[in-house]
């Protein structure tokens, strides 16, 4: 049974289906892409009626997937400046100097310029240029840093993930690689890595029928049980301005580097719509969202995030006690992340995370490859997987996310329907499964509808994830 709602909206979606069909036909309409929809490939052209279609070949080296080759270095923006800035919302607060200051949940966004990033060998992955991690060093971690040429430029307190965090530049002459492992060998007992940058995962295509509710079995009384569900959002910051939002209850906070743009909230405020979205569409549109924004741009305005941002709103998110959250982004591995990931765990919080759509097999990607991490695949409405899924054993369900439509978000003219598909869009439906089902991975894959090959398999993990005949208590992080 579908969720309800409002007739205006039925009309809308079918209309919306007809004209784009229609569209299709005569070749008028352009299949739209966002920047984001993977790492690399898209260009920048410009599809009808002010959307973004696919455009020219992405610039610089590292190869991407589809059209183009990935985005190259980056020369632009400064994420180095001295100095406390206090931006956002409040609820966040960079501090630059060698120690945290007092009361503080880590670095906020104000308006600046682009992640400095570079790739790293390959040409795939990408790291913010010349950056170190360090976390869980010993006392001397600052002296012997500076005495070896690195700048200090953030050290933050994370105490509910029992961590402390040290962000450092590489001095010149020195490349990232030899930076770290001269950090490493100083300092054997501490996690040492880059600052890896991470992309969120979905692209905007073609409509067709509305069936992802159906698909999974939800009906109106999941929606009507969560009133007192706390949910967390990882992803780009939110438009909690927008009408199909009005009403959610929320809490909001930004964790970007100081100097770093933020990225348009389009997919944040998707992946929040699909959560707690009002007006009869939302998954648990009486939950508690707190949505951590993450996300600044690179050179080529593509959305990134980095491993010490998502440590910073991990930790935000234990410490507001929430136990079911949702990522909607992926990338390599690193340690900083992998442990953040491990201690949110072990205080009882679950993680659920897109596979991503590079279109790869057995390639891990992350934080969805992480031990206990639930990954989300995508398929369409005849339950065939979106071709762009990557596949492996870290792939655990499989949720819709090929052509759905979300209504009233952010163009920047107004709020406007929007069609999407990717990995990204399937994790919701699987985040508020798992809080239905009492934050019980075990009892929700066991409900799980089998797909493809019997038993679990790396295309669709255990299966088509379902809603429970009925929702339990909520859960929370000790």
């Amino acid at each position: 049974m579908t969720p309800r709602r409002p007739a205006s909206l039925s009309v809308l979606m079918t209309a919306v289906a007809i004209i784009a069909a229609a569209a299709l036909l005569s070749g008028t309409i352009a299949q739209q892409h966002l920047a984001f929809a993977d790492p690399g490939g898209n260009g920048k052209g410009n599809g009808n009626g002010g959307s973004n279609g696919n455009g020219g070949n992405g610039n610089g080296g590292g190869n991407g997937n589809g059209n183009g080759n990935g985005n190259g270095n980056s020369s632009g923006g400064n994420g180095n400046s001295n100095g406390n800035n206090a931006g956002g919302n409040g609820k966040a607060k960079g501090h630059q100097d060698d120690e945290p200051a007092p009361g503080d949940t880590g670095p906020s966004a104000g308006p600046g310029g682009a992640m400095p990033e570079e790739h790293m060998p390959g040409g795939r992955d990408r790291v913010v240029r010349n950056e170190i991690v360090v976390a869980d060093a010993s006392a001397g971690l600052t002296a012997f840093a500076r005495s070896s040429g690195f700048q200090v430029l953030h050290t933050e307190t994370l105490d509910a993930l029992g961590l402390q965090v040290t962000r450092l530049q590489a001095p010149e002459g020195l490349t990232s690689t030899q930076a770290r492992d001269l950090i490493a060998r100083q300092f054997p007992g501490a996690i040492v890595d880059f600052n890896h940058l991470y992309e969120p995962q979905t692209s905007l295509s073609l409509p067709d029928a509305d069936y992802a509710a159906k698909a999974v079995g939800w009906s109106p009384k999941l929606r009507d049980c969560s009133t007192a569900t706390r949910l967390g959002l990882i992803d780009t910051s939110v438009d909690w301005s927008l009408p199909i939002l009005s009403g959610a209850h929320r809490e909001a906070a930004d964790f970007l580097e100081t100097g770093i743009e933020p990225a348009s909230p389009r997919h944040g405020t998707g992946i929040a719509t699909l959560l707690v979205g009002q007006e009869g569409f939302g998954l648990l549109p009486g939950a508690e969202l707190y949505s951590a924004g993450i996300f600044g741009v690179d050179g080529d305005g593509v959305p990134v995030a980095s491993a010490t941002s998502f440590a910073s709103a991990l930790n935000w998110l234990l410490t507001n006690k929430v136990a079911t959250i949702n990522v909607s982004l992926s990338g390599p591995p690193d340690r900083l992340m992998e442990l953040a990931v491990t201690r949110a765990q072990q205080r009882g919080a679950e993680l659920v995370a897109a596979v991503g759509n590079d279109g790869t097999t057995d390639v891990p990607r992350f934080p969805a490859a992480y031990s206990g991490v639930i990954g989300v695949t995508a398929v369409d409405q005849s339950g065939q997987i979106f071709g762009d899924a990557n596949r492996g054993s870290f792939v655990a369900l499989a949720a819709p996310g090929v052509n759905l439509l979300i209504p009233g978000q952010p163009t920047g003219v107004g709020p406007s329907d929007q069609l999407v598909t990717g990995t990204s869009f399937a994790v919701p439906y699987v985040t508020a499964a798992l809080a239905s089902y009492g934050n019980d991975p075990a009892r929700m894959f066991a409900d799980a509808l089998d797909l493809g090959t019997p038993g679990p398999d790396p295309v669709f993990g255990r299966g088509l994830v379902q809603g429970p005949n009925a929702c339990v208590s909520e859960a929370s992080v000790d």
